[in-house]
């Protein structure tokens, strides 16, 4: 069909991920991994216990089938997929009944076919020795890496940031496996320098897009959908399109979740009306019901370009994705983004703020979460045995800025400041769920930790609540941003200190380190040696003119 306006040029300068691959969920026996091929077609996708240098150089026209097949020395496992451009040439491969405590290569491979006309067959993973290790059944210290914010064009420069440093950090740790903690792309907020925003061309082309896509019964959702889905696609290939990103996804399993800026900035912290006003211009026709429903139809898209990207190789949820589901908790309610995994006795809870986040019903308590999110993570607690840790991933802090900062609730800033679990709007919300956490730390005398980034800048709190819990251990490490302009050093002087916490009368916080000016990312180690669960962050950062990394290590436990 003819666009009105050519969606795969909405940001045509710079250059876009082809073929690429990221390790996703992996146990002791199984492993996803995902693929973007540069062409559709029949792939495969090959998993062995040693590296593939000659192997691949032999295979010629031969069937990958008979070449692996049972005769193949060592370990060997293959799976093929027709891939094609309802995905975004994207494919997720599940893998079971690998070796534990293993390091495996992959490779990507065309399947043999007459009418094939590609110049090769190997993809991904030769000579480049893509590979990735499965973890021991029990082991006593865990180790892994979590950033966030990943936005290179936020500088003029378009540096890598702290993703060269990251990478060999987690080399040299022996990482487990990375959380992306949220904010992977940002498709809104950079038309100031030289990366247009999506929203600014929604803006901009609406009424094109309004006449191209409408009949007799109004907009023609499902095409509009397609379409909107093509303009996200293309801001996942521009920013993930670099060397030391794509090394640690290629390398180490990943467990991402979304924040506002796969969506839209703010999402979820305006309220209808302030949302609707976001598409009017001057001199285009407005209808405020028709601006709200195209907001609709770019969640829905959104939704499913994260389903693509990223949350396909996260731990399996229902992700029942229609263009009839809008942010109407009664239509949205049955995609499910949060999910939870365990390894080495650490159970992880990674926490959905965006599919559900609805400021209009911050009076309710639900804003944030929502009430079936809360119910899972309330049975989840409930479930956990033989534990020795846990970790909420929080794309946003349970605290950070100060009361200053938090009262400016007006202008431009407002939406981020609803976001903010310390915001007084989501107060009820997080006491909630801290009653939730503070109670099962008391009663399994395991420590909590949340993880968190999305404010461009790093902390550590310990949170306290003396008079119903006074044994409970929970604390808030934030690692932020990894790529994105870092917030000036003076910022730091608006990081809370220690004190009573704002909107509890029971509960108070304790400032363990802060820090701003500087792109930077964690690693989180759990030592299970000893009797009592030792529970550390290391926060890095590239500092100076030589950029030599920094490290300050922060003791939770």
């Amino acid at each position: 069909m003819s666009f009105p306006v050519d969606p795969t040029i909405a940001e045509s300068e710079h250059p876009k991920v082809a073929s690429m691959a990221i390790v996703g969920h992996t146990t002791i026996d199984s492993a996803k991994i995902w693929v973007r091929c540069f062409i559709p077609g029949r792939w495969c996708l090959v998993v062995k216990d040693s590296p593939f240098d000659g192997d691949v150089d032999a295979l010629g026209t031969h069937e990958i089938s008979d070449y692996f097949g049972d005769d193949y020395p060592g370990f060997s496992v293959h799976q093929q997929a027709d891939i094609d451009g309802v995905t975004d040439n994207t494919h997720t491969f599940s893998f079971g009944d690998l070796p534990q405590n293993t390091k495996l290569y992959y490779a990507l491979i065309t399947a043999h076919d007459d009418d094939n006309n590609l110049e090769r067959r190997i993809e991904i993973g030769s000579h480049s020795k893509h590979h990735f290790r499965t973890p021991a059944a029990d082991n006593d210290k865990l180790v892994f890496g979590f950033s966030s914010c990943h936005d290179p064009f936020s500088t003029a420069q378009h540096g890598q940031g702290a993703w060269p440093a990251y990478y060999e950090v987690l080399k040299d740790r022996n990482a487990a496996f990375c959380i992306g903690g949220g904010d992977q792309v940002y498709i809104d907020t950079n038309d100031k320098e030289d990366m247009y925003s999506i929203w600014e061309w929604l803006s901009q082309y609406k009424n094109k897009i309004i006449a191209a896509y409408s009949n007799d019964d109004g907009l023609e959702t499902d095409k509009l959908v397609a379409y909107f889905a093509k303009i996200y696609r293309g801001y996942y290939r521009i920013y993930w399109n670099f060397f030391h990103l794509k090394k640690v996804y290629a390398q180490f399993p990943q467990y991402m979740i979304w924040d506002d800026h796969e969506i839209m900035d703010g999402w979820g912290s305006y309220t209808k009306a302030e949302r609707k006003k976001l598409l009017n211009k001057f001199f285009q026709a407005d209808d405020e019901a028709t601006n709200d429903r195209l907001i609709e139809l770019m969640f829905v898209a959104a939704k499913q370009v994260y389903q693509e990207y990223q949350h396909s190789h996260n731990p399996n949820t229902n992700t029942n994705l229609t263009p009839a589901m809008v942010t109407d908790e009664a239509k949205n309610g049955d995609c499910q983004w949060d999910y939870h995994f365990c390894q080495n006795k650490v159970a992880f809870y990674v926490l959905d703020m965006r599919g559900h986040h609805d400021y209009e019903r911050r009076d309710e308590g639900l804003a944030l979460l929502g009430q079936a999110q809360m119910a899972r993570i309330k049975e989840w607690l409930a479930s956990l045995e033989d534990i020795k840790a846990v970790f909420f991933v929080s794309p946003v802090p349970i605290l950070h800025w100060n009361g200053f900062v938090m009262s400016m609730d007006i202008g431009g800033q407002k939406d981020d400041l609803r976001d903010e679990w310390d915001h007084s709007s989501n107060w009820k919300e997080r006491n909630t769920l801290l009653d939730l956490v503070m109670n099962y730390s008391t009663n399994s005398n395991n420590p909590v930790t949340f993880l968190s980034g999305d404010v461009h800048s790093a902390s550590v709190f310990e949170i306290s609540s003396d008079d119903e819990h006074p044994q409970a251990r929970v604390f808030n490490a934030t690692s932020s941003a990894i790529s994105r302009k870092p917030a000036p050093s003076k910022a730091e002087m608006l990081i809370e200190k220690s004190g009573g916490l704002r909107g509890s009368d029971k509960m108070a916080a304790t400032r363990k380190y802060a820090m701003s000016g500087h792109n930077n990312f964690l690693t989180v180690t759990v030592d299970m040696t000893e009797q009592q669960t030792k529970v550390s962050c290391e926060l890095y950062w590239p500092n100076g003119d030589d950029n030599e990394l920094t490290m300050k290590k922060v003791k939770l436990t």
